[in-house]
């Protein structure tokens, strides 16, 4: 019978070979960082103990991406734009030309907006 642990992400084989969930990753940087700042009295078992406490002291991978100036960002302009392709297509059918002028004044303040940031740089 053959062995196909290998082939699970969540197996330890997976994880020996640097495959899966990131885990053995942190580890190596882990171990390499402690190994620097050890050099001579360098004791893996202390190491290996070591970086539980230092691992349950990280914070989750997914609150540090949502924790991100960035998200805020991102999730400002997708608002934005889910919020524009259901209002602009309403107020274009009751206000036409109100629309229209709306959509160009706020392309020429864009475009005013832009040229000014890009003019103090």
């Amino acid at each position: 019978m053959e062995d196909f642990d290998y082939l699970a992400a969540d197996s330890n084989a997976a994880w020996l070979d640097g495959r899966g969930d990131g885990r053995f990753e942190r580890y190596e940087r882990f171990y390499h960082q402690e190994r620097a700042q050890q050099a001579e009295k360098f004791d893996l078992e202390m190491t290996n103990e070591g970086y539980g406490e230092w691992a349950s002291r990280q914070p989750a991978l997914m609150l540090s991406l949502v924790s991100g100036p960035w998200f805020g960002q991102v999730a400002v302009a997708f608002f934005s734009v889910y919020m524009g392709s259901r209002l602009v297509p309403a107020l274009a059918g009751k206000l036409p030309v109100a629309t229209g002028a709306m959509l160009a004044i706020a392309f020429v303040g864009l475009r005013i907006f832009h040229w000014r940031r890009r003019k103090r740089k």
